[in-house]
């Protein structure tokens, strides 16, 4: 007799999708199959590129941004939107 996943998230409904991003094995109620991603990983992703996990919050607009779509600034993140803008005011 073989035994069911449980979704990973609510731990009641049996897990039938696999997130791309941390391989959480999730229902399909918390899974988002636009993005191929599970339900907590829609809540942080980078809001640039909307397809990469985010590492902070851009300094000036507040979104959250990845690696990819982000520059340091000293110690804070700028998003690539925010830092093309901050240039061509210099």
């Amino acid at each position: 007799m073989g035994s069911t996943q449980l979704c990973e998230i609510c731990l009641q409904a049996a897990a039938t999708k696999k997130c791309r991003l941390c391989g959480r094995s999730v229902c399909e109620k918390h899974f988002d199959e636009r993005r191929g991603v599970c339900i907590a990983c829609v809540e942080t992703l980078c809001e640039v590129c909307g397809t990469r996990l985010s590492v902070g919050y851009c300094a000036v607009c507040g979104r959250l941004v990845c690696d990819s779509c982000s520059v340091e600034e000293g110690l804070a993140l700028v998003c690539v939107d925010c830092a093309r803008k901050l240039l061509k005011h210099t």
